[in-house]
């Protein structure tokens, strides 16, 4: 009796020391591309001069997480390397434990064609990454900007002498 007395004793005492133990399970249980910022028009194609809108979703985290964001092209190019944030695409959001981060990032106007990757980093409160997820993108570039003309369709900065009488010194 005595020493089921103390095997149930050592039982609760290494019970309560697993149950003071803090094992996260924190993880990113999602992370889409869409069309909107809600995330409900899923989508892996975008236009220069369209929104690319990322939602991170973290499960589990019994405490502060910071997400980070960026796009990176797949390829390396004028001024860019594979795998590194583009300029001006990295955002950090901090969560005070689970919920959705939320990216958006404006492609711009003059941007070219290629396929680049999205990346979501889980960061724990120490800095330390703790989960990560990605997803594929394909940008197509943007319709060239139209020359600015004047009322006689003549492209600007061209001498209109010879339709008016203002004070041209072109």
């Amino acid at each position: 009796m005595k020493n089921k007395f103390f095997f149930l004793l050592l039982l609760a005492a290494a019970a309560l020391a697993v149950s003071s133990c803090s094992f996260s399970t924190a993880n990113m249980s999602s992370f889409k591309t869409s069309k909107d910022a809600d995330g409900k028009q899923d989508a892996s194609s975008f236009k220069a001069g369209e929104t690319i809108y990322a939602n991170a979703v973290i499960a589990n985290a019994p405490g502060k997480v910071t997400v980070k964001m960026y796009l990176t092209p797949d390829s390396d190019g004028p001024g860019t390397k594979k795998g590194e944030a583009l300029p001006g695409s990295e955002v950090k959001v901090d969560l005070p434990g689970s919920g959705t981060a939320k990216y958006s990032l404006p492609i711009p106007t003059g941007m070219k064609s290629g396929k680049f990757t999205v990346v979501a980093e889980m960061l724990n409160e120490t800095g330390e990454k703790k989960d990560s997820k990605s997803a594929a993108v394909t940008i197509e570039a943007g319709a060239a900007s139209p020359v600015e003309t004047h009322k006689d369709d003549k492209p600007a900065g061209k001498d209109d002498k010879d339709k008016d009488k203002d004070d041209d010194d072109n």
